[in-house]
This record gives structure tokens, sequence and C-alpha cells, in this order.
């Protein structure tokens, strides 16, 4: 009988190891995937639940590792400790290749973003060199300079947030108008995107490290 029970304790279903290996080699494609999808016009914030689901099982594998470090290390318990620390020196590398696919796949999102950006920061610049000042709101650039107001082309963030007035010179590196958007990002930070129409972005600033993509900044916190 306790052979039993130290049998129970050690195996490891053949479909369950399946399973996990399965899930591990997933996330080189899925977290990809799920950044293309969410820079796409079919986007959805709800896809990071997907990306959640990723990264938790990436901070149990942290967790797991010296506990199963420990019990390979006793006789009753080494089987099964085995089998879980390949799954996760699978698991690890696939998570790691998956987040630079998917840091790839954002960048180059952004970069198509920029450009599709181009007509709505002609308009502003156009209605400011006319004016001699930058529109106090987006609103006012329709009929004259712009048939309809563009969105980002994201569901996931579609607005564009325009800043003007007196504190923006102040509060955005001497620039009189500042447009941003609001990526959707798994986690407690609050990434941002800035156009400066000036282009003197800094180094750090505005709660993280500033990225250069085309004409924007990405804000990493």
């Amino acid at each position: 009988m306790n052979c039993d029970r130290q049998k129970s304790e050690t195996a490891m279903k053949p479909e369950d190891l399946l399973t996990y290996f399965l899930f591990a080699l997933s996330a080189i494609a899925a977290l990809p995937l799920v950044a293309w999808v969410l820079m796409s016009p079919y986007g959805s914030e709800l896809l990071l639940c997907v990306t959640m689901l990723y990264h938790i099982a990436f901070l149990a594998t942290v967790v797991m590792l010296p506990v199963m470090l420990m019990r390979v290390c006793m006789k009753r318990t080494r089987t099964r400790a085995r089998l879980w620390l390949l799954v996760i020196a699978v698991y690890v590398p696939c998570f790691v290749t998956g987040g630079l696919l998917e840091r790839q796949v954002w960048s180059a999102g952004w970069e198509a973003f920029s450009k599709r950006s181009q007509p709505l920061i002609a308009a502003i610049k156009k209605y400011e060199r006319d004016q001699g000042r930058p529109p106090d709101r987006l609103a006012d650039l329709v009929p004259d300079y712009l048939t309809v107001l563009p969105d980002t082309g994201m569901p996931a963030c579609s607005e564009y947030q325009y800043v003007t007035g007196p504190d923006t010179r102040e509060g955005f590196n001497e620039n009189p108008w500042v447009l941003r958007i609001s990526p959707p990002v798994f986690g407690v930070g609050f990434d941002l995107v800035l156009y400066f129409p000036n282009q003197n972005y800094p180094e750090h600033g505005y709660g993280g490290s500033l990225e250069r993509v085309g004409d924007w900044a990405y804000v990493h916190e």
C-alpha cells in the first residue's frame, strides 16, 4: 500500500506532460500573435488575458524551480520533480523567445501606426500655419482640414488624445501641442505613445524611458 501511495505521488500522467509541453511551445507563437491582433483593426483588450496567462505561468516556473530542485534530491519525489524541471526547462526559453518576437511585432505595429497618423499630423500643422496657433481641439480640423477625424486603426486604443494650452510647453519640452495614445498593455504600468511636433524627445521622462518609433516615441514604464 505504501508503494502504491508513493507511486501515485511521483507519477505524472503522459497526457498531462504532453499538455504542459504543448502549452510551453505555444508561447513562441501565441505572444507575438496576440501583439499583432492587438495592433490590428480587430484587436480587443480582452486579448490581454491570453498574455496574462503566459506571464502567470512564467511566474509559477520561477516559484517552482527552487522547490523542484529541492524535491529532486528526495527519493520519494525525485521522478515527479525531474519531470517538472523538464517542463520548466522547456517553458522558460519558449516564453523568452515568444517575448522577443512579441516585442518585434509590437514595434513594427507602432511603426505602421506612425505612418497612418501622418495625415492627422499634417492637418494640425497646416491649421497652425494658417491660424498662427494650434487648434484648441481636434474637432476644429473638420471640415476645412480633414473630412472626418481619423481614429488610430486599433480598437484596443482607438482614440488620439490631443493636448494643447498654456501648460503644454512646460509639460512637454516646449512643444505647443502633443498627441498621445494609451496602448493596451498587460501589467501594472501605464505606457504611453507620444508625438512631439518639435521631435525633441528626451531619453527619460513621463514615467519611463522613451524609445523612438517612427516620428513618435514609446514610453516604457
